[in-house]
């Protein structure tokens, strides 16, 4: 019963807020099996991020990593945390979901990249909900699992942008340095993004953390919103 609760507890916001953000897609909806892909694909970018932190973990001194104030917070929120995760998605976006011919709107790479993250943050909320509580569940589905979806929005944006720039290019016509920007904005964003998500959640306490992680979120929400509007209006669908 209570790995049931879990399980529900860990996947029900995802699922809500990849509704959210498949509902935005209003030209050319994707088909719900790539979709579904893409999530899949982000349960694998999981076990490559937890993985390759353990890996990364194993190489610096435990006793810093739990003692060395600024710069191991920085290094545990930009590299293993972070860094590996974004790292592993776009990994995932760059080697399969871009080369999806049904990606032919600059809206589905933040799409697939919401659908990506979810993959990633569905298995970290499911275990951390096990691990800790229902309480910290909860919290976890207001702040943390959003994030995560706003972290591969902005990704995706970056990747539908690498691919199809405003929406008058076909698959190989992207100008290459327009491509090359958008591709190193497409890491570099979500990167900055949930390295200082994660830097507040070490460094700060109390009523100043929660107040930090609100405005990253009210920041990183008001940032993707704009963007959906922008690759909406950029459909080659749209006027169709």
């Amino acid at each position: 019963m209570q790995t049931a609760l879990d399980l529900c507890l860990g996947a029900l916001p995802s699922l809500a807020l990849m509704v959210f953000f498949y509902l935005k897609d209003h030209y050319e909806p994707e088909p719900h099996g790539h979709v579904a892909a893409a999530f899949g694909l982000g349960l694998l970018a999981f076990a490559a991020a937890y993985f390759g932190g353990t890996a990364l973990a194993g190489l610096v001194d435990p006793v810093w990593l739990a003692l060395g104030g600024l710069p191991a917070h920085l290094f545990e929120a930009g590299v293993l945390a972070g860094g590996v995760e974004e790292v592993a998605k776009w990994l995932v976006m760059f080697a399969v979901v871009v080369r999806w011919a049904e990606f032919d709107e600059p809206l589905d790479g933040l799409i697939y990249g919401v659908a990506v993250a979810l993959g990633l943050a569905t298995v970290e909320n499911v275990l951390y909900v096990h691990r800790v509580g229902l309480g910290q569940g909860i919290l976890r589905a207001v702040l943390a699992v959003p994030a995560h979806a706003l972290f591969g929005a902005a990704m995706g944006t970056q990747f539908g942008r690498a691919k199809l720039g405003r929406g008058r290019h076909e698959g190989g016509a992207v100008p290459p340095g327009e491509r090359r920007r958008a591709l190193a904005a497409s890491l570099l964003i979500p990167l900055a993004f949930h390295t200082a998500y994660d830097l507040s959640l070490l460094e700060l306490r109390g009523a100043v953390m929660y107040g930090a992680v609100v405005a990253l979120s009210v920041a990183l929400w008001a940032y993707v919103l704009r963007q959906v509007r922008a690759l909406q209006h950029d459909s080659p669908f749209r006027q169709a």
